[in-house]
């Protein structure tokens, strides 16, 4: 119910975990929440520790703290070359990839049943995204680790029925101006600071559905 609701938004990234010393969706989430804070809507990042002890725990128990009225979750795809909406969580996880503490998925982590469409409209969100000169694609499978295994668990929490909930993986960002020649930089790999407006603008619009 609308007056129970603590947040207006959630908006979750990931720490690090093998591969990925850096992840961006860290400083992605905390830009995009700062942006929405300082329009007026209570908007709030949440860092989640790449692993399925901890990280799932933690998104479970700040949905249920915070009530958000919508949540939007960010993951990074390191070999994708495309900004990617995703359309289904479907709780699954493959033993072959550790999560950040060398540990792979238990039963007990994943979520399971069928696969659940996304609440988050992610056609609207695509055409944010392609508005802002971004590449994106609408993507059937949000992978076999964390992202996947958070989705779904963020789909399926109570009170989901009233509550849009929208995953985007992000490529490998743009490096820094002047730190790599311009011909080395894959056209396709985004600007932070263009991606930040972009998802702010979708989180925006994911936070007015759910109230």
């Amino acid at each position: 119910m609308a007056h129970s609701r603590q947040l207006d938004l959630l908006v979750t990234g990931f720490g690090p975990f093998p591969g990925v010393r850096v992840n961006p969706t860290t400083s992605l989430a905390q830009a995009v929440a700062q942006q929405l804070a300082r329009s007026g809507l209570r908007a709030e990042a949440l860092i989640l520790e790449t692993s399925y002890a901890a990280g799932l725990p933690a998104l479970a128990a700040r949905i249920a703290a915070a009530r958000p009225g919508a949540i939007l979750m960010l993951g990074v795809a390191a070999r994708a070359r495309h900004v990617r909406v995703e359309l289904f969580g479907r709780g699954q996880a493959s033993i072959l990839h550790p999560d950040a503490t060398g540990r792979a998925a238990s039963r007990k982590a994943i979520s399971a049943g069928r696969p659940m469409l996304t609440t988050g409209r992610p056609h609207a969100a695509l055409s944010r995204l392609r508005q802002a000169g971004i590449v994106a694609r609408l993507s059937p499978s949000a992978g076999r680790y964390l992202c996947d295994a958070s989705y779904a668990s963020a789909l399926r929490h109570p009170g989901r029925d009233h509550r849009p909930v929208l995953f985007i993986h992000v490529p490998w960002l743009r490096p820094v101006p002047g730190t790599r020649p311009v011909r080395q930089v894959a056209p396709f790999r985004p600007e932070p600071e263009r991606l930040a407006v972009a998802l702010a603008r979708i989180g925006r619009d994911l936070a007015m559905a759910g109230r």
